[in-house]
């Protein structure tokens, strides 16, 4: 290192200790405005907390309230939500810097670390400690379907009502285990399809204007204790795999400080009494939140993969060349995630 020298001198300049003490002093202070700006970013601007909504979005911020004014008081921010049934809101949301911080599915989280625009830094705990789901299929006890292969010997004779496309355990799932593994195309196995929300979905098999219905085991507890005579009227005939709890994501741009705030807010959200865990139950039948990282996806990204694999290859419509062509376009997407995902776990988010 190159020191500034005195005329006539070959001993580098050395401050007084006065100055030193300023320059310490003037350090510090810059340090603390420094630390200070950076959830003043947020102080200044807000923080907007996008909610995907399974039932109506005026009930989900009304759940979610409680954990957004203590959020508010922790991040010294105005804390804004923002809740769509529409999944792909949410995801722009997040994409456009709109949304700084969401509850997202796995399988929106998987878009947003793609387009490098957020990371995964919690995942829902239930009350029981699991971290996992399952997407179930719903038919009405009236019924004469009682089993997944009744549905599969008669096709075109019933009404199936499905998630959003972009939902995990509406769509993605049950779309892979119940129809792609069997080489069979929902769309022209039923008489009509129609889609909507989890809520929305029960509520069509409840009422008799489905057959079948999609649907989650998050989802529940709240069909027992809200509409118990609804539920009563259903049966589980499937039900898949284990899920991984969905996440939390926040934009990677953040400042530094922020998501550190972020994370510990969290992280210790439900500890501090009996308020707070009555909105954790409130909001999903949670206990808290775990920490978490991208590397959750893997089984999603996995899955979402290899079924997109099966239907390309399974598409008559399809050259040759065009398969090849678009299974080339998967592996880079795969390997460009499997990067993320293995950086997520290297450093320990």
């Amino acid at each position: 290192m190159q020191y500034p020298r005195f005329a006539g001198t070959d001993r580098p300049a050395t401050p007084s200790p006065r100055a030193q003490a300023r320059r310490r002093h003037l350090l510090g202070l810059l340090l603390a405005a420094t630390l200070a700006a950076a959830p003043g970013l947020a102080a200044a601007q807000g923080l907007t907390l996008g909610l995907i909504s399974t039932g109506t979005p005026e009930a989900t911020k009304a759940a979610w309230q409680p954990l957004a004014d203590a959020l508010s008081r922790a991040m010294n921010a105005p804390v804004t939500m923002v809740s769509s049934k529409n999944y792909a809101e949410i995801t722009q949301g997040v994409k456009s810097g709109a949304i700084q911080v969401a509850w997202v599915n796995n399988r929106m989280a998987i878009e947003l670390v793609e387009a490098g625009s957020a990371l995964v830094f919690a995942q829902m705990v239930r009350t029981d400690g699991t971290r996992g789901y399952k997407s179930i299929l719903l038919a009405r006890k009236e019924s004469p379907v009682k089993t997944l292969d009744d549905v599969m010997a008669k096709p075109g004779a019933f009404t199936l009502a499905i998630g959003d496309k972009k939902s995990t355990s509406g769509y993605l799932v049950p779309n892979y285990f119940i129809f792609a593994k069997r080489k069979v195309d929902p769309a022209r196995h039923f008489k009509a399809i129609t889609s909507g929300s989890h809520r929305e979905n029960f509520n069509t098999l409840a009422a008799g204007k489905a057959d079948l219905a999609i649907n989650n085991t998050e989802e529940v507890p709240r069909y027992q204790a809200e509409q118990a005579a609804d539920w009563a009227k259903v049966q589980v005939i499937w039900e898949s795999p284990l899920i991984p709890n969905d996440p939390l994501v926040m934009r990677k741009d953040l400042p530094g400080v922020t998501q550190d705030r972020l994370r510990r807010f969290f992280a210790t959200y439900g500890q501090g009494g009996g308020a707070e865990k009555a909105t954790l139950k409130a909001i999903n039948g949670l206990s808290g939140f775990g920490a978490s990282g991208d590397h959750q996806l893997r089984p999603i990204v996995d899955l979402e993969m290899f079924e997109a694999m099966t239907r390309l290859m399974n598409d008559p419509s399809k050259t040759p060349e065009q398969v090849t062509a678009a299974m080339g376009e998967l592996s880079r997407r795969a390997a460009k995630l499997d990067t993320a995902m293995s950086a997520s776990r290297y450093l320990g988010q």
